[in-house]
């Protein structure tokens, strides 16, 4: 931890507690400090570092609450695991998509596939008569073997014919929807919200019930504006965050 001294600089007109934050920050976006590296205690790193107790923790303060630092009654301070940032405000990609894009190793799990006589409100979203299949999709996504995402699927299988028979422990929804349709996903609306976990997705993602998540309701369409696809989302908070770009003109 010696290495921390050159953090400060005296002659940096910033205050102290943002150097010392900027310096901590930097190790862990370098990897130097990788998740559940601990921190020497308080008094350990306010006497290293020469600077008061009150200056530090508002230092490590400022941290916890980027989420880059996590604290633990009677253990200490930690470098907290990073979070996966999902792009909900900019485009249309799936959760898949967007691991892959950040690097991010993930397993799929598929719980249940099978096609289904949908529920009335399923039926109209995709203008269908009675008597018309959807293929239902259950999977459950893990990251270093945790849990972290649960998806409910609904998919029109009158415009991709055949999808039944993919394997999507393997093969990306979005993918296969349109390889299989020979058409491009063109738009969709996103709806999300604060929601406690019900008994059936506690189970699955091993946290208790009622414990609160990110929850997404969801609605793709092909070219044509065709809907294809219907998706109920349940997403671990403290494993992923919401992610928007936005711009005023």
């Amino acid at each position: 931890m010696n290495e921390l001294i050159n953090i400060i600089n005296k002659n940096d007109p910033r205050p102290l507690y943002s150097q010392i934050a900027d310096g901590i920050r930097e190790k862990v976006s370098t990897k130097e400090w990788e998740k559940n590296h601990q921190l020497p205690s308080e008094e350990e790193l306010a006497k290293m570092l020469e600077v008061s107790r009150g200056t530090l923790r508002k230092a490590i303060s400022s941290l916890i609450k980027e989420g880059i630092l996590i604290q633990i009654q009677g253990k200490g301070t930690f470098v907290a695991e990073p979070k996966m940032s999902h792009p909900f405000g900019q485009e249309l990609i799936s959760f898949a998509e967007s691991m892959e894009r950040e690097g991010i190793k993930f397993e799929t799990k598929v719980i249940e596939k099978s096609l289904i006589q949908p529920k009335a409100s399923i039926r109209q979203k995709f203008s269908l008569k009675d008597g018309q299949s959807v293929l239902y999709l259950k999977r459950v996504r893990y990251i270093d073997n945790d849990p972290v995402i649960v998806l409910e699927n609904y998919i029109n299988v009158n415009l991709c014919e055949g999808i039944e028979q993919v394997d999507f422990e393997n093969t990306h929804l979005f993918a296969a929807i349109e390889k299989i349709s020979g058409r491009k996903i063109k738009f969709g609306f996103r709806q999300f919200e604060a929601r406690g976990l019900e008994e059936e997705q506690a189970l699955i993602l091993s946290l208790p019930k009622g414990t609160p998540v990110l929850y997404l309701d969801q609605i793709t369409y092909l070219e044509e504006s065709k809907p294809v696809e219907i998706s109920y989302v349940w997403l671990r908070s403290d494993k992923y965050s919401v992610a928007s770009f936005l711009q005023r003109d």
